[in-house]
């Protein structure tokens, strides 16, 4: 499969007082949530541990990482990734002037690990269309027989970059011989 997107304007503030430009961004669009269960299932499936194992396993680390992040430690998971916590304050002038209490928060920083990033640097992308309007310029809307909604005919070639991968290449690759990684 490919990371579906749509193009995003973003309206930010101009140079002049009082104008604002306009950009625009690629915004990922999700196709649903894959839970801990769904991925307990998935373990299980290709291995020979059961569900329930599985999802101990993983109920077991995420309580250890919690622990080991407030210690104030790294967790580094290999080719999953490395989590770190980093602290959010306010800035004072000099280093003898801070305090404990400018510390107003702490956020967990996730780095991806190398399987990790070479799947998402040989991701592909599909420009997500929005609902109810044709696929392509000159399609008409038309009647589907089984829900009634309207969809676009399909019948033209979708434009570059927009067409849906062959199959064996729904992930962009990452897995073949080229890089010698197991897929994820």
């Amino acid at each position: 499969m490919a990371i579906k997107y749509a193009i995003q304007q973003i309206n930010r503030k101009g140079l002049t007082l009082g104008t604002t430009t306009a950009s625009y961004y690629a915004q990922a669009k999700y196709d649903g949530v894959t839970s801990q269960e769904d991925i307990a299932q998935m373990v299980s499936q290709i291995s020979a541990i059961s569900v329930g194992d599985v999802l101990s396993v993983m109920n077991t680390v995420s309580m250890l990482l919690s622990i080991e992040l407030a210690n104030g430690r790294i967790v580094d998971l290999g080719d999953l990734g490395r989590f770190r916590a980093t602290l959010r304050s306010k800035s004072c002038d000099k280093p003898e002037n801070f305090k404990r209490e400018m510390i107003h928060g702490n956020r967990v920083i996730f780095v991806p690990g190398h399987q990790v990033r070479i799947k998402m640097k040989n991701a592909s992308y599909l420009k997500s269309l929005p609902t109810g309007l044709p696929a392509e310029p000159g399609d008409k809307p038309s009647k589907t027989p089984d829900s009634g909604t309207t969809a676009g005919t399909g019948s033209q070639k979708p434009a570059p970059g927009n067409e849906t991968p062959a199959p064996g290449n729904e992930t962009g690759g990452g897995s073949g011989s080229k890089d010698n990684q197991t897929g994820m």
